[in-house]
């Protein structure tokens, strides 16, 4: 490690003081300067935003002191105290327009977000707010002055444009702001829970290949054949998926398993309850992997292939359902 020695000599007879430094030493002292300068940085920063804040307040308490101690209007009042109240209310009414004019674009722009996203997934508003209905000229009205004026929600011609209060208006007042941030809440909401369910539909559809990827061959497809057991011509109600025994047999969609034992001829089997008249079943299952009653993704494991049952060989029976009825599911094979 490299060292240096600084020899200390004071100019009258006291000793010679020698002092002995080393990368450690040099690294240490560079450390704590970075850091002493950071620490500076931020207090002084700090200091400043504080010091703003300060000032802020002392003219909003100037203000507040001038108005309280206002002298009646009938009485000449200092022309300075007058202008200083004046620029600062001018001020504030600036800052104050300035927010609205930020609120609203930024509302704005989460309108065009939220008719966009409506627009891809096809989800128009559930239950569109309705206009408050007017009254006649001639009915007694009355009240302070308020400044928001009727309510009157946007209207468009397509439906998958959510319902909007200031959408379009260039100074909308802050009740009016305050009651399109509330109706944004619901609606954006409202889309979430509609895309929630439309996810859930998703997920419940049978689709993709029952095994690994490019796993298994079909060997019979869905309809009328030459039984091949018994060479009679019947409805095959499904499809046969050749492929090596105990190969993974994967459930197509998220669903219940409804029934997972020995099903006569067709063996051991497995069958999932999908929802909207929607189910699958898997047979001549070597092994079962799932119980009956039990939740399932897309994915999971339901068995392994087999030949239980009436079955030639190693295979699996795969069957599409709509409404209890066996549908072709080539439709649904595909990944």
């Amino acid at each position: 490690m490299k060292t240096w020695t600084v020899m200390l000599i004071p100019h009258d007879r006291g000793g010679t003081r020698t002092l002995t430094l080393c990368n450690l030493h040099f690294w240490a002292l560079a450390t704590l300067l970075v850091t002493l300068s950071f620490v500076s940085a931020f207090f002084y920063q700090r200091n400043s935003e504080l010091l703003h804040r300060t000032d802020l307040l002392r003219q909003a308490n100037r203000v507040l002191e001038l108005e309280n101690s206002r002298i009646p209007e009938t009485a000449p009042q200092p022309a300075t105290s007058r202008d200083e109240v004046h620029q600062v209310e001018t001020r504030l009414r600036s800052e104050y327009s300035a927010s609205i004019a930020a609120i609203t674009a930024e509302l704005g722009e989460l309108y065009e977000m939220e008719t966009k996203a409506r627009s891809i997934t096809g989800l128009a508003p559930r239950s569109p707010q309705k206009a408050e209905t007017p009254l006649s000229p001639r009915a007694g009205k009355g009240g302070a002055f308020s400044g928001v004026g009727g309510l009157v929600l946007a209207r468009t011609e397509s439906p998958m444009h959510p319902p909007a209060i200031i959408y379009g208006m260039a100074r909308p007042s802050a009740d009016l702001i305050v009651q399109e941030i509330r109706l944004r809440t619901r609606s954006l909401g409202e889309l979430v829970r509609e895309m929630q369910v439309q996810k859930d539909k998703v997920d419940r559809a049978p689709a993709g290949w029952p095994m690994a990827r490019n796993a298994g061959q079909v060997s019979s497809t869905f309809g009328y054949r030459l039984d091949p057991i018994n060479h009679h011509l019947s409805l095959h109600p499904g499809y046969d998926i050749c492929a090596p025994y105990g190969t993974p047999v994967f459930a197509t969609a998220k669903g219940v398993v409804t029934s997972a034992g020995y099903d006569g001829e067709y063996g051991n089997c497995v069958e999932i309850d999908h929802g909207g008249g929607l189910s699958t079943k898997f047979a001549h299952l070597s092994k079962i992997e799932v119980t009956a009653g039990q939740t399932v993704e897309r994915g999971k494991t339901v068995g392994r292939v087999g030949s239980t049952g009436r079955s030639t060989g190693s295979h699996l029976h795969y069957e599409v359902h709509v409404n209890d009825q066996p549908v072709n599911p080539a439709k649904y094979l595909s990944n």
